[in-house]
């Protein structure tokens, strides 16, 4: 018989193409991007024609995304990614006194030559809005004041130059140096070498550049990425810091230390 009629007889006695073409979708696990484009098709004509509850849909898809970039966040910091130094197992904080988030350097110095449990303790205190002056025009910058074994406590070495040490500390005003991150080493002086040894100025006083910070450790201050360190005893001079200050007024945000052998 002629195509067109066979054709014809075809279609009455097995049904229409689009029937066969269903079934072999649906064999075949179904057609995914197409049934997600018509569903979205679908759900961009519904909010056309309701404008409030898109606002409104909108609204609570961003506060409730934003809530949960932020809880993430905290589990990051807090949780799935630890300080960047070694033997963090062993390393705590301490907390002492009536008031136990904000302590005086000479009630830390107490704790650090009296305590029995820890092999050493550091202490810093994060010094907000210090002007640092690089040759240029001073820049509002943050920065760890910090004891001079900070660095020995937490047994990372450095990128570039040196550390300061506890022995470097005679007194007020005795050790006026100044430790980069390497992230601001980076940033702001564009991963030149030769800033070890420079002098800066720190609220108008002078500091000698005497190393960069390893890659990746910004502190031991969860959520804060400091751009300096300095030492605790030169803080006088970078923000009107009193030594011998007991009172709240000369705080150490924390002190730390690594847990001795036997108590592990």
């Amino acid at each position: 018989m002629p195509r067109a009629e066979a054709e014809r007889l075809a279609r009455i006695e097995f049904g229409g193409r689009e029937k066969y073409k269903e079934q072999i979708h649906k064999a075949l696990g179904g057609n995914t991007i197409e049934t997600c484009m018509q569903d979205l098709r679908f759900s961009l004509r519904q909010l056309r024609k309701s404008p409030a509850f898109t606002i409104a849909a909108v609204a609570t898809l961003t506060l409730a995304i934003g809530a949960n970039a932020v809880v993430f966040g905290l589990m990051d910091g807090l949780i799935l990614r630890p300080l960047n130094v070694p033997q963090t197992e062993t390393l705590f904080g301490t907390q002492y006194g009536d008031n136990p988030t904000w302590q005086s350097y000479p009630n830390y110095l107490d704790l650090r030559d009296r305590n029995h449990t820890f092999e050493d303790l550091a202490a810093f205190n994060f010094a907000l809005g210090v002007g640092l002056d690089a040759g240029k025009d001073a820049v509002v910058s943050n920065g760890f004041a910090t004891s001079g074994n900070y660095f020995d406590v937490l047994r990372i070495q450095p990128f570039l130059g040196r550390f300061f040490h506890g022995s470097e500390e005679h007194g007020p005003n005795s050790a006026p140096y100044l430790v980069l991150t390497y992230a601001y080493w980076h940033t702001r002086f564009h991963d030149d070498r030769s800033v070890v040894g420079r002098t800066l100025l720190l609220n108008k006083h002078p500091f000698t550049v005497i190393g960069v910070a390893p890659p990746g450790f910004q502190g031991t201050l969860m959520f804060v990425s400091p751009e300096f360190f300095v030492p605790i005893v030169n803080l006088g001079q970078s923000g009107g810091w009193d030594a011998k200050d007991r009172s709240n007024q000369g705080e150490v945000f924390e002190a730390f230390g690594h847990l001795k052998q036997g108590l592990r």
